[in-house]
């Protein structure tokens, strides 16, 4: 189709302008993209600087509140706020409140009995002044009084409800730093008055603790915006910049504490929002898409006290660009579209005046082309217009003239050449066609198998040119591969043969057809042969690898399976058949989906459907067998297409083991490798599900920390296989104690944790603890032992006793503490006289620690006494503390801290080493020989090398080893005997002295004690005392005695307090005595000087004992 011609006028009119339009889209392009650059930065800076003044607002808000906070506790702390004293406090400081408009509440809480008294700003700008009675006796009505005309009247009252402020999370925060006030995060408060027809009210609040002028806390302060008041103020600080604030308080989940939207409680974080959460430092900005259009946004982070941090928002929507850009761009297109305007109409005048001679020839070309003319270019008016246009007519008329002449030259050439051609063309056309067009070899015998034609592909087939294979026999040209060929067999063949010819290059595989035309002597062949070795080597290695691929199909372990775009299989493994227990008959062209079960089905076919448009897909399944059995299994398939047809393969793997694996690594990560109850991880996990439910109904919930007592003696005597075969029983024990909704937790090592639900009262708790120690009575059968077990169990119950996991634990674990001290084999409920209790053992430990560099210890020493001959014979060290603020500490109260915290081992040290340096300083002045006693810890025992200690001590002191006498309990003894008797050995080669203290009061067996080299049995004290009085006291200790010396050892009482008892003990035989009715523990100066006196025992006295505590040794209390 010929395209329409353009007039050279209306053509360079076109081009002039379409270039003027061009050029003026372009600056204009590059002024919109300039001012939109110059709008994003100039809009990016004047939202930051929005934000850092809206921010500074914020900042000066929350000051005001601070401030506010601290002029109220300068105002009261001068005189101090009691209950009394309350109200008029808040009065005074009113001032300050009102002067805040921005505040909702200011209140002080008491610490003796949680009195709250506060102002509160009402939304009509009213004040109250709330005072809750807190838990103070016989006061139970909340009372509401009005600011009016300057003073407070009575509003009206309500019930308390038990209302204790010590209980708000603002009062608590306040205790966690006391030494200085701090923000909380936004919380929801508990609304006074009217509070069923309110909405949730939450807000955030400023607290600090309250002290008088001593320095004691007398409760806490607050200062308080409700998140309403937090909107008006960042509302008018939002209109008055211009822009939309908004506050996101950061945490674990983010809320949305300030924006229009917000009412009395915060909102979810919008999704925009959430990628300018992260800002760190100055102000991040960026632009965003909200529902309303997009917007400029630029965020900063701020940080309050107390670690709450808010992300401030400001936006502003956002144009393309900015108003007074826009003005110049308009200006600026009005200027271009006059200069375009103007441009157009001087090229169109310009047109007019060169396009008309041109549009003259351009007429006179066309008619030269349309007649054959030979004035067709003569000069016209218009033509002659100007000098080029006149001579360009007169060219294009020789030019025509020119053209006509060679036309004719040509149309007389051709006509000679087309006839000359037909002929050749005739001549070649079959032989060409036939022999030369095509690469089969093609050759013609006669009927005496001479050849008559050759072509150029049996040239290049058989390595014979034309020339020699023309006339000859065939023989001559074509061979077999193994000799001559049979050319009657070949020529007899019917259709297409294959015969093993020989080639330039080798034998070769040929596909042989031979056409017979004419008959008797006229008869001729025409043999076609290709070669085919290439094809059939081709075919062969296609089997091949057909063989190879099913081989490796049917050698997965999984099934293979071929599926075309209508999901009907094409092919699988045998591994598909062994699995269905179908025939191959049977699977072809069948929908697989039939081997899955039917809840899944359209799962699968959905996945099955996306892989033709993902490419790939891989997803779990079950398998269902014939048998019913379903396998889980992982499929994959790939999409693939062939010869235009789609499909897609893929493989089922069986991972049942893999599912087994999972399932027991579950197990694992949630119960405990040795009894396989549930570990702390899962009960945190029941336990919060337990709360949901608790809080919902109502019903309290109850936490028992069992710990098995002396379980360790267990371990060491049968080893720890056994101990972990007695925690199993015990803890198949427990579950079976406990009802369905309970859970019973292994603890570690031998304490367990029990979950008890469902309960209607806390006492239904210290039943089912009650149960537990009566079936952990029941002996243990195991490997022919029997075993008797005890425990001590802690009980706390949620919510009196805390609201967490690790509180409820905690607070049992005080209790289980308490029953250890109780005797064991009890159960003790928590009660908060007990936190008091661990802290003053806190305190007594912080204390304890510098107790000795402070000089704060000190040893008496009370003598032991010879009823044979009255003398002393030695003392027994005893330890003190002289506390500067406590004075002197009772033994019974820091030894067993000092034992807990193991600050025990350097007292011991410290005990060891100036009892041994005080008796050389005796020896070394020639004192009368005095052997002193020290007491051992069980953490000493334990942790040292008890012979190696003593024996470096002694080392240290340079005492004779035979002054030292080391006391160890029978308990103590009975933890490791065989120990027991390697150190002893060793101490009594060096000469130290050893005895067993409280004999009588243990659990050893007596059997061992004949494998002790001890020197003294001491009889204990609760004995002796009660011995004039019960006839079973008196026989214990006449049975020691007997056994004592039986055993060729020494025998000491003590705690004797009269002569009766001293007279009892030596008429039995004892040997030696300790207690007050001799003489009380005392300094060393003064055992120095009772030495050198030579006191001694009058065995006739009977004088008046002397009164006083009972003994207590350093380490026993």
């Amino acid at each position: 189709m010929n395209r329409p011609i353009r007039s050279f006028s209306r053509a360079l009119v076109q081009n002039v302008t379409a270039l003027v339009l061009g050029v003026g889209a372009i600056a204009l392009a590059a002024m919109a993209w300039q001012a939109a650059s110059s709008t994003r930065e100039a809009a990016e800076q004047d939202l930051a600087r929005t934000l850092d003044r809206s921010v500074e607002r914020l900042r000066m808000l929350v000051q005001a509140a601070e401030m506010t906070a601290d002029s109220v506790e300068r105002v009261a702390r001068v005189p101090g706020v009691t209950a009394q004293t309350l109200q008029p406090a808040l009065e005074r400081a009113l001032a300050a409140f009102e002067q805040r408009p921005e505040l909702s509440y200011l209140g002080i809480a008491l610490a003796e009995h949680g009195q709250y008294g506060n102002l509160e700003r009402t939304a009509d700008g009213r004040i109250l002044l709330w005072l809750h009675p807190g838990t103070a006796p016989g006061e139970q009505v909340t009372r509401n009084l009005i600011l009016a005309d300057g003073a407070f009247a009575p509003h009206g009252q309500q019930p308390s409800n038990g209302y204790d402020a010590r209980q708000r999370p603002f009062y608590r925060a306040a205790l966690e730093d006391e030494e200085q006030g701090r923000w909380l995060p936004a919380y929801q408060w508990i609304v006074h008055g009217d509070a069923d027809n309110q909405a949730p009210l939450w807000g955030l609040s400023y607290v600090k603790v309250l002290r008088d002028q001593s320095g004691q806390r007398i409760g806490v302060l607050d200062v308080d915006f409700d998140l309403p008041a937090v909107n008006r103020f960042l509302a008018a600080v939002a209109d008055e910049y211009g822009v939309q604030l908004q506050i996101v308080e950061l945490g674990q989940t983010p809320r949305l504490v300030g924006d229009r939207r917000t009412q009395g409680a915060p909102l979810a974080v919008p999704d925009a929002l959430m990628p300018l959460l992260g800002v760190q430092g100055g102000a991040a900005t960026s632009r965003m898409a909200l529902p309303d259009g997009d917007h400029w946004a630029a965020a900063r982070r701020v940080e309050l006290h107390g670690g709450v941090h808010w992300v401030v928002v400001a936006t502003r929507k956002a144009a393309l660009i900015g108003a007074p850009l826009r003005s110049q761009l308009y200006h600026v297109v009005g200027m271009g579209l006059a200069l375009v305007i103007g441009l157009v109409l001087i090229s169109w005048r310009m047109a007019r005046r060169l396009g008309k001679p041109l549009q003259e020839l351009e007429r006179r070309v066309e008619r030269a082309g349309q007649s054959d003319a030979p004035d067709a270019f003569a000069s016209s008016p218009a033509a002659g217009g100007f000098r080029e246009t006149r001579r360009l007519g007169e060219a294009l008329q020789r030019m025509a003239t020119a053209v006509r002449q060679r036309e004719e030259q040509l149309a007389s050439s051709n006509l000679e050449l087309l006839r000359a051609k037909e002929q050749q063309l005739a001549s070649l056309a079959l032989r060409g066609a036939i022999f030369e067009s095509i690469d089969t070899a093609l050759f013609n015998l006669d009927a005496g198998h001479t050849v008559v034609e050759w072509n150029a592909g049996a040239e290049r087939l058989f390595g014979v040119r034309r020339e020699q294979a023309v006339g000859r026999p065939v023989a001559q040209s074509i061979a077999a591969a193994d000799g001559p060929a049979d050319w009657e067999a070949i020529l007899a063949t019917d259709g297409a043969g294959m015969f093993r010819l020989a080639g330039p290059h080798g034998a070769f595989d040929a596909e042989l057809r031979v056409v017979v035309l004419g008959r008797g002597a006229d008869r001729s062949c025409t043999l076609v042969v290709n070669d085919v070795s290439a094809r059939r080597s081709a075919e062969r290695r296609l089997r091949e690898e057909r063989d190879y691929a099913d081989a490796v199909l049917n050698s997965l372990p999984g099934v293979f399976y071929h599926c075309d775009a209508q999901v009907r299989l094409q092919r699988w493994n045998r591994n598909f058949e062994r699995i269905t227990g179908a025939a191959a008959g049977q699977l072809a062209g069948i929908d697989p989906l039939v081997f899955i079960p039917e809840d899944e089905r359209t799962r699968v076919a959905g996945q099955f459907a996306q892989v033709f448009d993902a490419g790939s897909v891989q997803f779990e399944a079950d398998y269902a067998l014939a048998s019913g059995r379903r396998i889980p299994c992982l499929f994959t398939g790939v999409r693939f297409e062939h010869g235009g047809r789609q499909g897609f393969v893929g493989l089922g793997t069986d991972i049942s083991e893999r599912k087994r694996a999972e399932r027991r690594l579950q197990h694992l990560a949630t119960h405990d490798a040795l009894t396989d109850l549930p570990n702390r991880t899962l009960l945190h996990e029941r336990f919060t599900q337990a709360v949901a439910t608790a809080r919902r109904s109502g019903q309290p919930l109850a936490l028992l920390l069992l710990d098995l007592d002396r379980f360790k003696i267990v371990n060491d005597a049968y080893g720890h296989r056994f101990g972990d075969e007695v925690l199993k029983l015990v803890g198949e024990r427990l579950v079976r104690q406990l009802g369905a909704g309970d859970t019973v937790a292994r603890h570690g090592g031998d304490q367990f944790l029990l979950l008890l639900t469902g309960l209607q009262d806390a006492a239904e708790a210290n039943a089912v603890a009650a149960r537990i120690l009566a079936s952990l009575q029941q002996p243990v059968a195991l490997q022919a032992r029997e075993v008797h077990l005890s425990g001590s169990i802690g009980l706390s119950v949620f919510p009196q006793d805390g609201e967490s996991a690790d509180q409820l634990i905690k607070n049992a674990d005080q209790a289980m503490y308490r029953a250890k001290v109780l005797g064991r084999s009890t159960y003790v409920g928590f009660t908060q006289a007990m936190n008091q209790e661990t802290r003053q053992r806190v305190d007594l430990e912080t204390q304890l620690r510098g107790a000795a560099a402070a000089g704060q210890l000190q040893l008496l020493y009370q003598p032991k006494v010879s009823l044979a001959t009255g003398a002393i014979v030695g003392c027994e060290a005893l330890l003190r503390w002289h506390h500067p603020l406590l004075g002197t500490v009772s033994p019974a109260r820091f030894i067993p801290v000092a034992e807990d915290s193991g600050l025990i081992v350097p007292i011991s040290d410290w005990v060891l080493r100036t009892a041994c340096l005080q008796a050389r300083a005796w020896a070394d002045a020639g004192l009368q020989r005095t052997t002193v006693a020290v007491n051992i810890s069980a953490r000493q025992l334990l942790q040292q090398d008890l012979a190696a200690w003593t024996l470096g001590m002694l080392q240290e002191t340079g005492l004779a080893p035979g002054l030292l006498e080391l006391e160890l309990t029978e308990s103590l003894i009975a933890q490791d005997v065989e120990k027991m008797i390697a150190t002893f050995e060793r101490l009594k080669q060096v000469g130290v002295r050893l005895s067993i203290d409280d004999f009588g009061t243990g659990y050893s067996s007596l059997s061992y004690l004949k494998h002790f080299r001890v020197d003294t049995l001491k009889i204990d004290q609760s004995f002796v005392r009660n011995m004039l009085t019960q006839s079973e006291d008196e026989t214990i200790v006449r049975a020691v005695i007997a056994l004592a010396h039986n055993l060729k050892f020494k025998v000491i009482a003590e705690g004797v307090e009269t002569a009766e008892h001293c007279q009892l003990l030596r008429a039995h035989g004892c040997d030696e005595i300790q207690g007050y009715y001799f003489g009380k523990p005392v300094p060393a100066a003064e055992f120095e000087a009772l030495l050198r006196s030579g006191k001694c025992l009058s065995l006739a006295e009977e004088a008046s004992p002397v009164h006083a505590l009972d003994d207590e040794s350093w380490l026993g209390g």
